[in-house]
């Protein structure tokens, strides 16, 4: 659709692939985080042999498509164990209170975590690399004022703390 001009811009993960000529730029980064039940058995940091070992609560938008962690996993030629797959992560959060599953988020994630008393936060593998969100669009739009405009109201949005001109 971007290439047809039927979309002017999408944001994506920097964890898919594509065409080489589509502008990318790098909005915010995202690193893992782990929740789980207050009362779990873990403790402050899992390593990578605890999380594989561990059941997992896996949010999954589509069927059959690896979530960034899985694909991380998978490079290593490891695989996480999923008892349990749903779409939303705000009902992930509400059915991991009284289990031993391990629930991985990303960091953006914390303080709706940090706020629940049923739940705390325990530190992702390092193995489990950080990812960027980005904005794509095709080169044919760069020089266009309202597409310029738009960029620059998504990257304000997705750092508000950035100093204004």
């Amino acid at each position: 659709m971007l290439e047809h001009g039927q979309l002017d811009l999408f944001l994506s993960n920097n964890d898919i692939l594509l065409p080489s000529h589509f502008q990318t730029e790098n909005l915010y980064r995202e690193d893992w985080i782990c929740a789980v039940a207050r009362d779990s058995s873990f403790g402050a940091s899992l390593t990578l042999k605890q999380y594989i070992a561990a059941d997992h609560l896996v949010v999954s938008l589509l069927p059959g498509v690896q979530t960034i962690p899985d694909k991380q996993l998978a490079a290593l030629g490891l695989k996480r164990r999923s008892s349990i797959r749903m779409p939303y992560f705000g009902i992930a959060l509400q059915c991991l209170p009284g289990t031993a599953n391990v629930l991985t988020l990303t960091s953006g994630m914390r303080s709706i975590v940090e706020t629940n008393p049923a739940l705390r936060l325990v530190k992702a593998p390092k193995e489990l690399r950080p990812f960027h969100f980005q904005m794509v669009w095709h080169p044919r739009l760069h020089s266009d004022p309202r597409h310029a405009w738009l960029r620059e109201a998504l990257r304000r949005t997705a750092n508000p703390e950035a100093k204004l001109p």
